[in-house]
């Protein structure tokens, strides 16, 4: 089979996500990649500017201003807070830009409309494979060194939690695609290497994600009613957990480890045991004071010291708690960016994930058999219930892939949404 300089030029957009877990700075460079690309493009086109946006965004398809309008939320929410404190750092603004500079390659889409359908799919399917191929040969340094499985250069929270995403998708995928035997076959196998690196970096991020992305599939993918779905859902959720729990220990371990530390924790002062799940409730309760105490500029570039050693914090939180929390972040995305920007921060994290999951939602009222429009919802799930256990858009690499992921689901959702109405139309057309 030849291959042609456009299909080279079609996959060149969609191949983001396979080396986020192996190449460092893979995704972010992909990003300014496409970002200088979109550019010339559209400057050449005479498509860069206010009235394109609204053309694109407004006129057209006034569905993408939940995701236009999330994604520019952070940069201006944070440097409103900015101002407001007098401190200006760009490095606050580096993670922040990548959902702006998603937006103009969105745009760029939009207006040259490739068909990159089956080049995405490709593409995410080949994220956990190739991870799980190329991990040995990965530098044996930083995070790698650990008991967890990772790589050197991402903690074993975020890849896991990245690992079991990409694994879900691929098991959607693997069941919009029950017909074609080889595909199957290999979103299986892409699903299976997602669930086993996400268990063998022993993250328990993002794991209540399942029951939730299950339900999705068997009602829009399966197009089982409501009882019959939940019914479902809760039937495989169960006999997955209880035979996971019978035949792994890293299983069985984390959760009588989760179930212990919940039980043991001191809500109302007393003394006072470290444990994992422990310090992030604790950690949640720090970030949620942090942000009472400054809710309109929050405490990024600021010291909190002072306020991390009030009496009303060390009754549930020891010093080593509440003293690493302010460079080990919050392990919670919404406390951990409302203690740093204020109420703002709060805000601008819930609307990056209800803005899209809204978007990808109101799409499947309208289709109900929309492969992409799907997919945004259950990465935009699995993405919203890591947050709450880790700050797992925080980070470069991770924000520009997230970024990526929605716009380039969007697109796709979009065009396919159009497809079927003109097929619709072809098949019945208007009566003069």
């Amino acid at each position: 089979m030849r291959i042609t300089h456009n299909q080279i030029a079609l996959f060149s957009l969609t191949i983001f996500p396979i080396f986020t877990l192996i190449v460092r700075g893979w995704t972010s460079s992909i990003l300014f990649f496409y970002l200088l690309v979109s550019v010339v493009y559209l400057i050449k086109n005479k498509s860069l500017s206010l009235s394109a946006f609204r053309e694109k965004f407004y006129s057209e398809n006034p569905r993408l201003l939940l995701i236009a309008i999330p994604f520019a939320m952070p940069m201006i929410g944070i440097l409103l807070t900015c101002m407001g404190k007098h401190i200006f750092v760009w490095r606050d603004l580096d993670g922040p830009s990548r959902y702006f500079f998603a937006t103009i390659f969105l745009l760029f889409l939009m207006h040259l409309r490739p068909d990159i359908k089956k080049y995405l799919i490709l593409s995410i399917t080949l994220m956990p494979v190739i991870t799980v191929v190329l991990i040995r040969f990965v530098n044996s340094e930083g995070w790698s060194l650990s008991s967890r499985l990772t790589v050197y250069f991402i903690d074993p929270i975020t890849f896991g939690s990245l690992c079991l995403s990409f694994g879900l998708l691929s098991l959607a995928i693997a069941c919009q695609h029950l017909r074609n035997n080889l595909v199957f076959l290999w979103c299986c196998l892409s699903a299976c290497c997602g669930f086993y690196l996400s268990l063998a970096s022993e993250s328990r991020t993002g794991w209540l994600s399942i029951p939730f992305v299950l339900f999705l599939i068997l009602i829009y993918g399966f197009r089982m009613n409501l009882i019959r779905t939940t019914i479902f859902s809760l039937i495989i959720t169960t006999l997955a957990i209880l035979a996971l729990y019978q035949t792994s220990d890293i299983v069985s371990t984390r959760i009588d480890q989760s179930i212990q530390d919940v039980h043991s924790y001191k809500w109302f002062g007393g003394k006072l045991n470290s444990t994992s799940i422990g310090d992030r409730i604790s950690f949640a309760r720090i970030g949620w004071s942090l942000m009472m105490e400054r809710p309109l500029t929050g405490w990024a570039n600021l010291d909190p010291i002072p306020h991390l050693e009030s009496s009303e914090l060390s009754n549930f939180a020891d010093a080593a708690t509440r003293l690493g929390v302010w460079g080990g972040g919050f392990h919670n995305e919404f406390i951990n960016n409302g203690a740093k920007y204020g109420i703002i921060g709060f805000v601008f994290t819930i609307a990056l994930l209800l803005g899209p999951g809204i978007f990808f939602f109101q799409i499947l009222r309208t289709q109900r058999n929309n492969r992409f429009a799907l997919l945004g919802v259950i990465f935009v799930v699995a993405q919203g219930i890591s947050c709450l256990s880790y700050q797992v858009l925080d980070f470069k690499f991770t924000s520009s892939l997230y970024a990526l992921m929605i716009v380039s689901l969007a697109y796709l959702a979009l065009s396919e949404l159009k497809l079927n109405f003109l097929n619709g139309i072809i098949k019945n057309p208007p009566k003069s």
